[in-house]
This record gives C-alpha cells, structure tokens and sequence, in this order.
C-alpha cells in the first residue's frame, strides 16, 4: 500500500515537473524574438490606416460606421537603429524617418525569411 503511494506520488512529480517546464518553455519561446532584437534587425510593423481608397497592399479592410472611409492594415518593413533602456525600440523607415515603437507593442514581429 505504502509502495504503491510512493509510486504514484513520484509520478505524479514526474509529471508535474514535465508541465511545468513545457508551460516555462512556451512563455520563454513567446518573448525572444522580441527580447533579442538588435540594432539593424528587420521588423515588420502591422499599421492600421484611415483611408477613401485603401492601398494594394491592405488587408483586414472594414468599412467605418459612416460608410465614407475604410479601416485597413497595412504592413510596414522597418529596421532597427537602436534598443534603449527603457524598452523602447527606435525604427528608421524606407524614407529615413524614425519611430520610437513600444518592446511589448503587439503590431510589431521580426521579419522572417517569408516575412
């Protein structure tokens, strides 16, 4: 009887332990990418535009409540200049401008290989 506790307690260690670390693993593979950006890495930033005429390149396009204008997505291609300390990050665009972007901002990723 004592035996057959310890089993099942050790078991159910065994186990706990797993999801535990497969629970640590997720939540260390959600932030890397973002965590360990660097200063001439590629971004890809998801920026929501008001518009008559969307662009080609929009995408989730909703008219607005009025009926006049449109609310889109549009993908922006960014690279970055450098990390600050305050979690910042700051972006040049195709055109040389800058943009000061938040590391927890959701409208942002690194850019891939297929983008």
């Amino acid at each position: 009887m004592i035996t057959g506790l310890l089993l099942l307690a050790s078991i159910g260690s065994l186990v706990f332990f797993a999801l535990l670390l497969g629970y640590e693993y997720r939540m260390w593979a959600r932030t890397p990418a973002i965590s360990r950006i660097e200063p001439g890495d590629s971004i890809v930033y998801r920026k929501q535009k008001y518009s008559t005429h969307p662009c080609p390149r929009a995408y989730d396009i909703h008219p607005t409540t009025a009926g006049d204008t449109y609310t889109y997505f549009v993908d922006k291609f960014w690279t970055v200049e450098n990390v600050l300390r305050d979690g910042r990050i700051l972006v040049t665009t195709r055109t040389h401008k800058h943009h000061y972007i938040a590391s927890n901002d959701p409208n942002f990723r690194r850019a891939g290989i297929i983008t």
